[in-house]
């Protein structure tokens, strides 16, 4: 990302997205461990497709609030 980008408010900074995908990631593990690896992979995607989108959301909106 350009330093403009970051500074429009348009994404968390980047460390916010690695240690909430990682530590859900991490979490993940443990309770799926037993799942084929097909179903392990979608069930990634997901999460952190899912987990970006949320990030971005509630950035955002608190971006928003202190304008």
């Amino acid at each position: 990302m350009s330093g403009e980008e970051q500074q429009n408010g348009k994404w968390a900074p980047w460390w916010i997205y690695v240690f909430v995908i990682l530590g859900s990631n991490y979490v993940k593990q443990y309770l799926v461990q037993d799942l084929p690896v097909a179903v392990n992979a979608v069930i990634t995607l997901v999460l952190v497709g899912t987990l970006f989108l949320i990030i971005t959301v509630v950035y955002r909106s608190m971006r928003r609030v202190d304008r």
